[in-house]
């Protein structure tokens, strides 16, 4: 079974939607189809964590990992974000061979 960060760092490439079951910080808990972007800290090193677009709530998110309570691959297909960061994980993609991961 995949990681949660091999399965954002896959679908974060191949522009494959999924599911997370996630917890806010007020306690609630939605369940969410993203479409994922970047794995790791903000450029100014605040935030850490799984960056992408919410579907649901139509804005792009940085969702804490240890918040996401389930995950499961959906496959919607998606465009690149023109200003997002998915480029810097293809180093990430390749060495860990993630093409050959099935999710």
């Amino acid at each position: 079974m995949a990681t949660l960060e091999e399965a954002w760092i896959k679908t974060s490439i191949e522009c494959k939607t999924l599911k997370i079951t996630y917890r806010d910080s007020k306690g609630e808990v939605t369940v969410r189809e993203v479409e994922p972007d970047f794995f790791g800290w903000s450029r100014n090193g605040k935030n850490f964590g799984c960056w992408g677009f919410c579907r649901l709530r139509g804005d792009i998110r940085c969702f804490s990992p240890e918040n996401i309570l389930d995950w499961h691959y959906v496959g919607n297909s998606f465009e690149h974000n023109p200003v997002g960061r998915w480029q810097e994980l293809l180093p990430l993609y390749e060495q860990r061979k993630l093409n050959d991961l099935i999710l």
